[in-house]
C-alpha cells in the first residue's frame, strides 16, 4: 500500500478507515479466539468432570472390591482356624481312642486283680489326667469298700476302708453313671474337700467299686467330652476285668484245693 501523502485530509481519513478496519478484524479475531478458548475450557471442564466421576466410580469399586476381599480373607482365615482346630481335635480323639484301646486290652490281658488295679491307675493318670484319686473295691463279706489304690496328695496312710460318702459318689452309685461335681452342686456350695468326679464300676447289677477323683493335673483345667466318654467305658471295662480276674483267682484257689485233696487221696 502506498502511504498517503502527509498533510492531506483524504490521507488522514484513509488512515483512520484502515486502522478502524484493522481494529474490527483484530476484534473479530479476539472474539473468535475467545469463543474457541471458552469452548476448550468447557470441554476441559466436562472432561475433568467425567474423569472425576470415573475416578470416583473406580475408587468406590476398588473400595468395594477391597472390602469384599477383606471379608473373604477373614472368612477363609476363620475357616482355616476352624479346620485346624478340627484337625487337632480329630488327632487328639484318634490318639485317645488308640490309648483307650490299648488300655482296654491291657485291662483284660491279665487274670491278676493287682494287675487290673495297676492298669486302672495308669488310665486315671495318663489318659484322664487325674492327680489325686482313690480306687475302692466292694468287699461283699464286710458290706463296705476297701481302698486298693490312692494317688496324689491324699494321705497314703489313710483308712483302708471306705463308705463312699462323697456327694458325687452317692449320686454316681444311685444313677449308675459317672457323675461330675459341677453337675449336681452349684459353684458357691462346693467345699474344698469335695471330690470332683466319681466313676462307679458296675458289672450288670453288681457294684464292683468306684474311682473317685479329687483333683486333676496342673496342665488340665477341666474334663473334656472325651473324658466323659472314657469314664463310661472305663466303668464298664474295669468292672468286667476286675470281676473276671477275681473269678479266675477264686477258680484257681479252688482248683489248687481240689488238687491238694486229690494228692491226699492218692497217698
Amino acid at each position: 500500500m502506498t502511504a498517503p501523502k502527509s498533510g492531506g485530509p483524504d490521507a488522514l481519513r484513509s488512515l483512520f478507515r484502515s486502522l478502524e478496519e484493522r481494529s474490527r478484524v483484530i476484534e473479530q479475531d479476539v472474539v473468535t479466539l475467545n469463543e474457541q478458548l471458552r469452548k476448550q475450557i468447557d470441554d476441559l471442564r466436562q472432561d475433568l468432570a467425567s474423569a472425576e466421576s470415573l475416578l470416583a466410580s473406580t475408587y468406590e469399586s476398588a473400595v468395594r472390591d477391597r472390602e469384599r476381599l477383606e471379608r473373604k480373607a477373614e472368612q477363609l482365615e476363620a475357616e482355616n482356624r476352624d479346620f485346624a482346630q478340627r484337625y487337632v481335635d480329630l488327632e487328639d480323639h484318634s490318639t485317645s481312642l488308640t490309648n483307650l484301646y490299648a488300655a482296654t486290652f491291657q485291662l483284660h490281658s491279665s487274670p491278676d486283680p493287682g494287675a487290673v488295679v495297676r492298669t486302672i491307675v495308669e488310665i486315671a493318670v495318663n489318659l484322664i489326667g487325674a492327680a489325686e484319686f482313690v480306687l475302692c473295691l466292694a468287699d461283699e463279706s464286710k458290706g463296705d469298700f476297701s481302698v486298693v489304690a490312692r494317688e496324689g496328695d491324699l494321705p497314703p496312710a489313710g483308712p483302708r476302708r471306705a463308705a463312699l460318702e462323697q456327694r458325687v459318689e452317692k449320686e454316681a452309685i444311685r444313677s449308675r453313671r459317672t457323675v461330675f461335681l459341677e453337675e449336681i452342686v452349684p459353684e458357691g456350695e462346693r467345699h474344698s474337700t469335695d471330690a470332683i468326679c466319681c466313676a462307679p464300676l458296675f458289672f450288670r447289677d453288681r457294684l464292683v467299686g468306684a474311682l473317685t477323683i479329687h483333683a486333676l493335673l496342673s496342665h488340665k483345667a477341666s474334663f473334656s467330652q472325651l473324658d466323659r466318654e472314657l469314664f463310661d467305658l472305663l466303668g464298664e471295662q474295669a468292672a468286667l476285668a476286675m470281676v473276671s480276674s477275681q473269678a479266675y483267682v477264686a477258680v484257681e484257689r479252688k482248683l489248687k484245693t481240689v488238687q491238694r485233696f486229690m494228692d491226699l487221696l492218692k497217698t
